[in-house]
């Protein structure tokens, strides 16, 4: 049925609906039904791209999402949320040409560390990536070793397990294959890392840490999808590292892809396991040189340049 919107008396049109106060009744309806869903743990996300649509103007939504965050203004974005990143030249490290990245945790970080963050928004991969069969460390065609051989060892150069890892070496290769657009305006992420050395020989738990920058991509840590060490050295593993929002729920672990990823927080008891989250959500490890894991990378978004 026609609804009527203007009224016009003795020849003078007078607007009776108000497409503002519509509009405004509409979005807090919106916002009201998102908040529900997030609540109990059903809310399936919207583009950033899209919830900024208003603010990018002739630049990228990379932009208007640095200026939102250098202002500390994080309205309308909510954890689940998320960006499509296209990959430039990825064919030598990722088997697909775009990426979806999670809103994971806003501020999670926020003047923590040795040297203090300021306001930022982590990211994490909605799924696995597909590994390209030309990339270092590839297995059965699309997956990825933690390490080329099986141990979860430092060395006296680099005493941290997962800087010397082959994936850390491939999230290295990804980052370059972002948007520069983008990349521009990642933190580099610094954390206090576990190590994992003796001089000695081979040992089965970590025995110290150190603060140490891991790149603009990497993967999370146990704690972070856990909120506890459930596999790896307690105490050593942890770090100043807390639990991101987004995986509260065990769900948000497999999100609809039931496929093993690696974290890199290597385990507790061995000298060879690395932790991964397994493809039903569950916490376990297996030996680096595991060939049916694939990487989950992530990056915080800072208000830096």
């Amino acid at each position: 049925m026609a609804q009527a919107k203007i009224l016009t008396v003795g020849g003078t049109p007078y607007e009776i609906i108000d497409e503002t106060a519509r509009r405004n009744a509409q979005t807090a309806l919106n916002n009201a039904e998102y908040n529900r869903q997030g609540q109990i743990g059903k809310y399936g996300g919207q583009s950033i791209a899209a919830i900024l649509a208003g603010e990018i103007g002739s630049g990228t939504v990379y932009d208007a999402l640095h200026k939102r965050i250098a202002a500390a203004n994080f309205a309308g974005l909510r954890v689940g949320d998320y960006l499509d990143v296209p990959l430039v030249s990825a064919s030598a490290v990722a088997a697909q040409q775009s990426v979806r990245f999670l809103l994971a945790h806003i501020d999670p970080y926020l003047y923590c560390g040795d040297n203090s963050k300021g306001h930022h928004i982590a990211f994490v991969a909605s799924a696995p990536v597909s590994v390209a069969k030309t990339a270092t460390g590839v297995a059965n065609d699309s997956y990825l070793t933690w390490n080329t051989t099986n141990t979860n060892q430092g060395t006296a150069e680099t005493k941290n397990p997962y800087l010397g890892s082959n994936l850390k070496a491939w999230e290295t290769a990804f980052e370059a294959c972002l948007p520069e657009g983008l990349t521009k305006y990642l933190l580099t992420q610094r954390v206090l890392l576990e190590e994992r050395y003796s001089a000695s020989g081979a040992i089965n738990d970590s025995n110290s840490w150190s603060w140490q920058d891991i790149g603009k991509v990497s993967s999370p840590s146990e704690m972070e999808v856990y909120g506890c060490p459930v596999w790896g050295t307690p105490g050593w593993s942890v770090g100043f590292d807390c639990q991101f929002d987004l995986f509260h729920d065990t769900a948000h672990r497999v999100n609809g892809c039931r496929c093993v990823w690696w974290l890199r927080s290597v385990a507790s008891g061995s000298a060879s396991g690395v932790c991964f989250v397994g493809g039903n959500g569950y916490a376990y490890y297996d030996s680096a040189t595991n060939t049916w894991v694939r990487p989950r990378p992530g990056f915080p978004y800072c208000q830096t340049e």
